[in-house]
């Protein structure tokens, strides 16, 4: 179950106020242990001028016993919003020294201890002070201390533009699939917090603002930060959820970050990824000779199922909870093959195979595809009040935009 959305007289001016995706979430730091991740302590530097864009207090009212104490006669919205800022806003070590990256941070005075789970590069979770009750996971605050920011794709940074896209994504999701029974479900942010410094590209590109993702903490399979065995089982419930997706006009998997190439070349098969060619067992080998014959021997373009798990996952009954949205695109039709994998190294390209000609690849329904939403009016004003939103826009009509841009998106889903 989740709330309903409050009536528009009763919400604060950047309350998302949107449905989410009920469910527990990580309470001890003790719990990530017994999923086997290991936990990185550091210090992370408070940083000061930070304000909160958005929240969905809702979730935050939801999965919190009301921490956060409100003065007289002051809203409870704003008492969560000073909770957000003391508690998350802030930065890593190796951020805030950083030159080049980002334009200068402002600190306070407040230390904050985060842990870092294997493979968050640029997120980490936040404790309550002084004590081991987690109480975010957060993305966007830095690398970690023995690494540094490395642009452009490692800048340790979250922009204002992916977030915003991040959050859009969760509540499409989120309303996708709440209309396809349930059987999968976004894991919620709970607020986007705007740090008051910007990242830097230097290669041509404005600078964007550097937010915080503020999110539900949650544990990960094993096999989705470590290379662990997948199965077949769990291979095929990844796949069946990016199928549900593409149903209506959603996927994690076409944007190109898990992309093989599978030719002949001079008689002999060839598969590469990124320009660089693999090795392939004899049976994988014999299983890609197949699906080259059936695709007449024109080149294969094969798309690795990547979506992103939170929490613990259930084949049968399919349950599963999906989180990290900055890879789900918008699709009027889809063309690859799909792969999802089920051995450690998922470039050894032994797993599940689906051909766009097989009755089991899905298309988007017309009648209910969001992929018109990148093209609607709503989303072009979403668009522009993230690219001006250091020209003054307020936090309220950024909160505005989304909403209209959700509403418009969701409405063949109402029908």
């Amino acid at each position: 179950m989740t709330p309903l959305a409050h009536p528009p007289a009763q919400r604060s001016g950047h309350d998302l106020d949107l449905p989410f995706a009920a469910g527990p979430r990580v309470r001890r730091l003790a719990d990530y242990a017994s999923t086997g991740q290991g936990l990185d302590e550091e210090q992370l530097l408070g940083v000061a001028g930070a304000r909160v864009v958005f929240a969905n207090y809702a979730a935050l009212r939801a999965d919190f016993a009301a921490p956060w104490q409100a003065l007289a006669g002051e809203p409870e919205t704003a008492a969560i919003d000073r909770w957000l800022l003391e508690n998350a806003a802030c930065i890593s070590a190796s951020q805030a020294a950083a030159q080049g990256i980002n334009t200068p941070i402002a600190l306070d005075r407040r230390r904050l201890p985060a842990w870092r789970p294997p493979r968050y590069g640029r997120a980490a979770v936040l404790c309550a002070a002084g004590r081991a009750a987690v109480l975010f996971d957060v993305k966007g605050l830095g690398v970690p201390p023995d690494e540094a920011p490395v642009l452009p794709h490692s800048n340790g940074l979250l922009t204002l533009g992916e977030a915003v896209h991040e959050v859009l994504m969760e509540h499409l999701v989120f309303a996708a699939m709440h209309h396809a029974g349930g059987a999968v479900s976004p894991l919620p942010a709970y607020a986007l917090i705007d740090l008051g410094f910007d990242a830097l590209w230097l290669d041509g590109r404005a600078p964007e603002p550097a937010v915080l993702l503020v999110r539900r903490p949650c544990t990960r399979p094993r096999c989705q930060w470590q290379r662990y065995w997948q199965g077949p089982e769990l291979a095929g419930a990844l796949l069946q959820a990016e199928l549900l997706l593409r149903r209506y006009g959603l996927t994690a998997s076409s944007c190109g970050a898990v992309r093989f190439q599978v030719s002949r070349q001079a008689g002999e098969l060839r598969v590469q990824r990124d320009g660089e060619s693999l090795p392939v067992s004899p049976e994988v080998a014999q299983n890609l000779e197949r699906l080259l014959a059936a695709n007449r021997g024109a080149p294969l373009l094969i798309d690795g199922v990547n979506v992103q798990l939170a929490g613990a996952a259930s084949v049968a009954p399919l349950h599963l909870q999906v989180m990290d949205f900055g890879r789900y695109r918008f699709a009027e039709r889809f063309e690859h093959h799909l792969y999802a994998w089920v051995d450690a190294d998922y470039q050894n390209l032994n797993g599940v195979y689906l051909a766009p000609d097989d009755p089991r690849y899905v298309q988007p329904d017309p009648a209910l595809s969001l992929a018109g939403t990148a093209a609607s009016p709503a989303f072009a004003e979403l668009q522009r009040r993230v690219r001006d939103f250091r020209q003054g826009v307020e936090p309220e009509r950024l909160c505005q935009a989304l909403r209209a841009t959700l509403e418009t998106a969701c409405r063949p889903l109402r029908g």
